[in-house]
């Protein structure tokens, strides 16, 4: 079981955490429609990497991804919080998940192919250039395409590299 899921929809609202902790003043609740789980509340954390440090509004497309193995309150809907959030502008794919020395997940479910790296963006989670081999590190990864192997293969247009322990989601 993968650590890490996505979830792909569209951003119905945006509001201010409601609650009587001081430090949940810096968190907001992002509601979103997504195909496959209906409507959805993710709590937005000071903690949260948003790509590009977007700022949401209703009707962005956004790919969400949240931690399987963070306790969830049952309620619905259905409430995560938020690990990354990605505004999704061409119907690209995320993926964030722990890649080993040969550049695969740790599910096996996707290899990166990062042969021609003037195809494919390598950034620290800061937006500066990575310069290294991106292997055995968490990434998060954008990519539109994958063959239909196993694993998958993709030549990724993005990853962010997570390098320690305090960067890593």
């Amino acid at each position: 079981m993968t650590r890490y899921a996505s979830i792909y929809g569209i951003v119905s609202s945006v509001t201010p955490l409601r609650t009587s902790h001081d430090n949940a003043r810096c968190s907001l609740m992002l509601s979103m429609m997504s195909q496959s789980l209906g409507q959805v509340n993710l709590i937005v954390t000071s903690q949260t990497y948003v790509l590009e440090q977007h700022t949401f509004i209703s009707g962005d497309s956004i790919i969400a991804i949240y931690d399987t193995m963070a306790p969830v309150p049952l309620i619905y809907p259905p409430q995560f919080t938020a690990i990354a959030l990605v505004r999704d502008t061409d119907g690209r794919q995320a993926m964030l998940d722990y890649f080993d020395e040969n550049l695969v997940s740790s599910d096996n479910t996707l290899k990166l192919s990062l042969t021609n790296n003037y195809d494919t963006q390598i950034l620290l989670s800061n937006g500066q250039i990575f310069f290294y081999p991106p292997s055995n590190h968490y990434l998060l990864v954008l990519y539109m395409f994958t063959t239909r192997s196993i694993p998958a293969i993709t030549t990724p247009s993005k990853v962010i590299v997570f390098c320690s322990p305090e960067q890593t989601p």
